[in-house]
């Protein structure tokens, strides 16, 4: 069982996360969210079915602290409803950094058994006989415990930080949250963060295309032009961010990896993917100024945080490989 997993990691981590995103957006259409926080996780899980007790729960509990940091900091900001987003996104994405970091590790451990992993490919590349198959698993889940590292680890830690940023969303979504006298976020009423305005000119309390959850559609052109602008940055940056990530780092520039069809294959899958999540992401912003700009901060800071773990990543590679001597 532990060999399957290891052989089909990538394929089983996708298809995770997958579930979960599928799951949470139902979760989101059932416009149950959020739950009381007065009910046990075990009492959702019996009287609200299966996704909202997976996820419904945990995410509004989460909820509860994010939209109050928010409508703190709003309020700090000339009760603004703009800037609480804008800061509480930056607050939110420094939290989850320790998440990232162990991600990154994962992905520099990778980067450090992948000359040996391709020569384990190498060796059984026109080998397809159930034995050698096996071997080939048996040396690859080897090379795992050697680099101590769990091919499960870096899915696991991308669904661990996946229900906070997803209580994020449901926050920065909804912007009729309102915070009512003992402190608790209810689903009625307006956000009582009255200023929707950023720089005192531009409405984000407006959608460019379509109206949902109280959204009022664009009239005056500067909203339009400002919904319009902010997704079209926000496609810029996710681009700019896929294609730094492609890059691969200087200390990868030094070998030479020669890549099989079936790589290649899978690589420029991804790259019409990407294209395709671009170009879905793009039209979803114009349905929210207001979540156009949540994410936007989230992907500066995001590419941002990518350059920084780049940098980390090569000196600590350096560093192991003057250690052992890994080439």
């Amino acid at each position: 069982m532990k060999v399957f997993f290891t052989k089909n990691i990538n394929k089983i981590a996708m298809i995770a996360v997958l579930i979960v995103v599928v799951g949470a957006l139902a979760s989101c259409r059932q416009g149950s969210w959020p739950t009381t926080p007065y009910t046990t996780w075990a009492a959702e899980w019996k009287f609200s079915g299966f996704w909202q007790g997976l996820w419904g729960w945990p995410v509004a509990l989460l909820s509860y602290p994010i939209a109050w940091l928010m409508g703190t900091i709003g309020r700090l900001c000339g009760n603004s409803y703009a800037w609480g987003i804008v800061f509480t996104t930056i607050i939110v994405r420094t939290i989850a950094w320790p998440i990232y970091s162990k991600q990154n590790s994962t992905s520099l451990k990778m980067t450090l058994l992948q000359p040996e992993m391709e020569k384990i490919q190498r060796k059984y590349q026109n080998r397809k006989d159930p034995e050698s198959q096996q071997r080939m698993q048996q040396e690859t889940l080897a090379l795992y415990k050697k680099y101590k590292m769990n091919p499960l680890g870096c899915g696991f830690t991308m669904i661990l930080q996946f229900p906070l940023f997803m209580a994020m969303y449901e926050c920065v979504r909804r912007i009729q949250l309102t915070e009512t006298l003992d402190g608790v976020v209810s689903a009625s009423g307006r956000f009582t963060l009255g200023n929707t305005k950023l720089f005192g000119f531009f409405d984000i309390n407006t959608a460019v295309m379509g109206q949902n959850d109280g959204i009022v559609k664009a009239s005056a052109w500067q909203d339009i032009f400002f919904g319009i602008l902010v997704a079209v940055l926000f496609s810029a940056v996710t681009l700019l961010s896929q294609k730094l990530a492609s890059r691969p780092p200087k200390y990868q520039k030094q070998r030479r990896s020669v890549k099989t069809q079936e790589q290649e294959r899978q690589q420029k899958t991804m790259k019409y993917m990407n294209y395709i999540m671009v170009f879905m992401f793009f039209f979803m912003s114009l349905s929210s100024t207001a979540l156009s700009l949540y994410w936007l901060i989230g992907g500066v800071y995001q590419l941002f945080q990518s350059q920084v773990g780049r940098k980390l990543n090569e000196k600590a590679y350096y560093k192991a490989q003057q250690k052992s001597n890994i080439i």
